[in-house]
């Protein structure tokens, strides 16, 4: 699955009230069968690698701190862990009947074929995914453009483009705030001057972001049919898929920022090799 929406813990609070009020939250077991038939056990657990590969989500050099950092970022994005707080959160947050749709889409033939796919990618090297990626987008640029308008209209069911760059100057806040509080930084800004520069970038990052994502779900669902592609399309789109994929983009974001925030944090245990 791809999740890219942010939802900061004091919304997942209001969403706990809100579905709470009226409907009963997942039970542990059936939220573990969830993240397995889905595949966002693995989405979850990826993040792992991601954090590994390089300081890049505060536009460092992934070389800036070496083996230091992979060290670091194994032990804050420990899979585990990051796979038990995603269950914590589901319990909280997650009604049952979202639950049982979500298990119902994926399980079947298509949803399986869905997740293989999907979770292979996230093993795959990002460097041929884009580069493959890239070779098709421009061949159905001609020969089947309503596919890429397939795919825009997927990543505007499960979030969209604005969702996503808010969630990546979240992301980065927290990760910058915490690593001035740590004295890894030189910089020293507020959390909103922070925002309101990083804003100044939102043109760019959509463009990239928007970009990015279509060369993604050309590379992933390649193999796919164009009947297959609407289908998922479709199925994307309905009310709780929707609502499924707010809560679950909400919850890997919650997870992305708390462990990049306890990161950032511990880089002063690097210190003074770089500043960021």
């Amino acid at each position: 699955m791809t999740f890219n929406r942010l939802m900061t813990g004091a919304a997942m609070a209001v969403a706990a009230i809100c579905f709470g009020a009226a409907l009963a939250a997942a039970d542990r077991d059936s939220s573990r069968e969830f993240l397995e038939v889905t595949g966002f056990d693995v989405a979850i657990t990826a993040l792992q690698q991601g954090a590994m590969n390089g300081p890049g989500i505060a536009g460092s050099d992934p070389d800036a701190f070496g083996s230091e950092w992979v060290r670091l970022a194994r032990e804050v994005f420990e899979p585990e862990a990051m796979i038990d707080e995603t269950l914590d959160m589901m319990e909280a947050i997650m009604p049952q009947d979202l639950v049982d749709h979500g298990i119902a889409f994926y399980g079947r033939p298509l949803g399986q074929k869905l997740v293989a796919a999907e979770n292979a990618a996230q093993t795959a090297d990002p460097d041929v995914q884009y580069a493959e990626g890239e070779l098709i987008v421009t061949r159905l640029a001609d020969e089947n453009p309503a596919r890429l308008n397939e795919y825009r209209l997927m990543a505007d069911a499960i979030g969209g483009v604005d969702s996503s760059v808010r969630a990546v100057i979240e992301l980065q806040v927290r990760y910058l705030t915490s690593a001035m509080a740590a004295g890894a930084s030189d910089i020293q800004y507020s959390a909103d001057e922070l925002r309101a520069i990083l804003e100044q970038q939102e043109p760019q990052l959509r463009d990239a972001i928007q970009s990015s994502g279509v060369l993604a779900s050309a590379y992933v669902y390649r193999e796919f049919t164009d009947e297959e592609v609407v289908a998922y399309r479709e199925a994307l789109e309905e009310p709780e898929m929707m609502q499924v994929y707010e809560i679950l983009n909400g919850i890997q974001y919650e997870i992305m920022g708390d462990r990049y925030g306890k990161l950032a944090a511990r880089l002063s245990d690097l210190a003074p090799q770089q500043d960021i």
